[in-house]
């Protein structure tokens, strides 16, 4: 699918250098038909890459970690790939930041906003804290069924923002969030 592997350094929708670090299936998560286009839920419709910026394009020390489509990443040319070892190698203290980095990703947010009454709101959020480690949306109002009435438009008094990355799924397809946060407006 893809011309790169990881542990090859790559250029991305985003500025400067990258080392892809992994790969993941990107999962339909929902029946989709348009402009000469069709998938069904669960299909594997192409990849994420996973990214370890190592420079930016001015090839200033870096390290920042993101993910992507696949399709944006293209491999770096020879001489780029040449400059990024020499300056690793002009840098030991970079490159060794750099090797033991932790992953620390971005989550994606699926976000829902809320007429909640202020008055609820603790009840609120001790009922979403009931819910176990891993949960998908329909598990997620299966618990807060009572809260459901309350979804609303923007703008809204509370925006609840649940947390998951793309490729955490069940096996039905369904996104599992594991981390929430609700801020009042």
């Amino acid at each position: 699918m893809s011309q790169v592997k990881i542990g090859d350094y790559v250029t991305g929708y985003g500025s400067g250098y990258w080392q892809l670090i992994d790969i993941k299936p990107k999962i339909a998560t929902e029946d989709y038909v348009g402009e000469g286009i069709r998938w069904k839920k669960g299909q594997i419709i192409g990849q994420w890459a996973i990214l370890k910026k190592c420079f930016t394009d001015k090839m200033k020390p870096r390290i920042y970690f993101s993910y992507e489509d696949i399709a944006w990443v293209k491999p770096v040319s020879d001489d780029i790939r040449k400059e990024i070892e020499k300056c690793f190698q002009d840098n030991p203290k970079h490159k060794q930041k750099f090797d033991a980095a932790e992953i620390k990703l971005r989550p994606m947010i699926t976000n829902c906003w809320l007429d909640l009454p202020e008055e609820q709101e603790s009840e609120f959020i001790a009922t979403i804290q009931k819910l176990p480690a891993q949960y998908t949306m329909d598990e997620f109002w299966k618990a807060a069924k009572d809260y459901k009435k309350y979804v609303s438009n923007p703008p809204a008094k509370y925006l609840l923002n649940l947390l998951t990355y793309p490729w955490d799924m069940d096996k039905k397809a369904n996104l599992i969030y594991s981390d929430w946060e609700l801020t009042k407006n």
